[in-house]
């Protein structure tokens, strides 16, 4: 999926941490796209290898965190599970002071501001 993105010349993974259960891959990417489509590239590489995991059964992080570039997609990872992780998230901190624009939950501050493609 992260090779189809126009202008990628590159998309390579690595198996690490083995379980009977599963593993965690690490995935590199590179392609060519004019200065000013770099963020959308990025973006757009990120959510073609993220969506193919997800779809796959994978999950969205394995011990690296979710951080702003993943959180657009705890939603979609989390599916019904989302709406009790925000139901949570507002009785425990009603004024959205702790790690806003976090895992993807609403933010009083405007978000992270990470590109969109």
């Amino acid at each position: 999926a992260m090779s189809e993105v126009p202008g990628s010349i590159l998309v390579s993974a690595h198996q690490s941490h083995s379980y009977p259960t599963g593993a965690c891959l690490y995935f590199t990417f590179g392609g060519m796209v004019d200065a000013d489509q770099r963020d959308a590239y990025y973006t757009a590489v990120w959510d073609a290898g993220t969506r193919s995991v997800l779809a796959n059964g994978g999950s969205l992080s394995h011990h690296h965190g979710i951080g702003l570039n993943r959180a657009r997609f705890v939603p979609e990872a989390l599916k019904g599970g989302f709406g009790v992780l925000t139901s949570v998230k507002a009785a425990l901190d009603p004024n959205g002071v702790c790690n806003p624009g976090k895992l993807g939950l609403p933010d009083n501050f405007g978000g992270p501001g990470w590109p969109t493609p």
